[in-house]
């Protein structure tokens, strides 16, 4: 078996919290991605948010739909506009995955957009249709 260039999780560790230079961090960073490895990757640039790495990863998330990718970056100090959020949560309406859309509704509180998908969502995360009465809580 070939030997990875990925470092073992000692390794990594040491990468991350230890006295590593930034380009090596980087250049692991840039690795982990091209192997599909993004949350992962992101997390080598903790402590340094304005990164142009963790800006193409916005990016990215917004046009894959990746909510959970994009509240992580959000998450680890990177700048997320509202409009991200909403064009994540657009693209991943467009692909059908109506839980990624959710999660960037409600970190927008967008009650509109969450009753447009509610038909969508399994019926305990469904939010009350307007005009309908609110539920009553079992006694």
């Amino acid at each position: 078996m070939a030997k990875s260039d990925i470092p073992n999780g000692l390794a990594m560790q040491n990468l991350k919290y230890g006295d590593a230079a930034p380009a090596d961090r980087d250049a692991v960073a840039a690795r982990l991605r091209e192997l599909g490895r993004r949350s992962e990757a992101v997390l080598l640039y903790e402590g340094r948010p304005e990164h142009p790495f963790l800006t193409e990863e916005v990016d990215w998330a917004v046009k894959e739909g990746a909510a959970y990718h994009l509240l992580s970056l959000k998450n680890l100090g990177v700048e997320v506009p509202d409009d991200a959020f909403r064009r994540c949560g657009s693209a991943a309406e467009d692909r059908g995955r109506y839980m990624d859309a959710r999660t960037c509704y409600v970190a927008l509180e967008d009650t509109e957009a969450l009753q447009r998908i509610n038909a969508n969502l399994p019926a305990s995360l469904r939010i009350a249709e307007k005009g309908a009465p609110a539920t009553e809580a079992a006694e």
